[in-house]
């Protein structure tokens, strides 16, 4: 499911987690995993298309702001849980960014902001890592859908660590991450014009680039992290997150069906 066949008008950057062929020649069942941005912009339409998919829980991974200045329009908010890949204390006030904006303005970069959102992610967020891993461990939880606010950065670390502990090999996770380029673009104007304006065109287009799709080495710095200190994902997940063996097995024994040799369409 590419985002040229995305069937939401205002659910940018979604698509499957599923549908990629692992190392052993297995492949992550379609329809059971969905990653997209925040559900606050759904049409009428959006609603009802997101009802048909028979989601059973949604994992917000946005702050507590976050979720309240732009919070969810479907029906199902009982299926919502809230699983915040980054504290409230790390995401600046409107006021805050405005500053450092006007302050910084030409010398901002924002690579290294957003690098350190995803090594704070691997070091700072095992709990809720945990969290995800034994919702995903249940069958009854299943189809499951992650989202952030554009998809991309938590709900792309997130989804890495999925299809990496289900046994996709690294390139063709890395491959996946990078669709949240194409993914995010109907969100790209919007989120360039606030940022510019807050600044009072200070910062310019070229600077805000960084902050508005992904590089691979944002994902790809923190995966080679954790595979020089733990060696898989699924070591990081047992010795760092604590997520118990026999839950990993249960969610692969889930997730994961015979390919028969058969590549999958989306690995491609």
């Amino acid at each position: 499911m590419n985002q040229s066949n995305n069937p939401f008008s205002k659910l940018a950057n979604f698509r499957e987690v599923g549908g990629l062929q692992t190392a052993d020649e297995m492949l992550i069942k379609q329809g059971m995993i969905y990653r997209s941005a925040d559900l606050s912009r759904l049409t009428k339409q959006d609603i009802a298309m997101f009802s048909k998919l028979g989601i059973q829980t949604v994992c917000d991974l946005r702050t507590t702001s976050e979720r309240k200045s732009h919070p969810p329009k479907i029906r199902e908010h009982d299926k919502i849980i809230h699983i915040p890949m980054q504290p409230d204390s790390k995401m600046p006030s409107k006021w805050a960014m405005l500053r450092m904006l006007v302050a910084e303005g030409e010398s901002l970069s924002f690579t290294p902001i957003m690098k350190d959102l995803y090594q704070s992610m691997l070091t700072e967020r095992k709990e809720e890592i945990q969290q995800l891993f034994t919702l995903l461990s249940e069958e009854k939880n299943y189809p499951l859908m992650l989202h952030c606010t554009s998809g991309k950065d938590r709900t792309g670390f997130l989804s890495a660590l999925i299809q990496l502990a289900a046994g996709v090999p690294v390139h063709t996770v890395l491959s996946e991450y990078m669709r949240s380029n194409e993914g995010v673009q109907m969100l790209v104007r919007r989120q360039e014009r606030f940022v510019r304006m807050m600044s009072l065109y200070r910062v310019s287009k070229e600077q805000i680039q960084p902050l508005l799709g992904v590089q691979q080495d944002y994902l790809e710095d923190v995966l080679s992290e954790m595979m020089e200190t733990y060696g898989s994902a699924e070591r990081y997940l047992i010795e760092a997150c604590e997520v118990p063996e026999a839950q990993l097995n249960e969610m692969k024994n889930i997730l994961l069906t015979p390919s028969a040799g058969i590549p999958s369409q989306i690995a491609e």
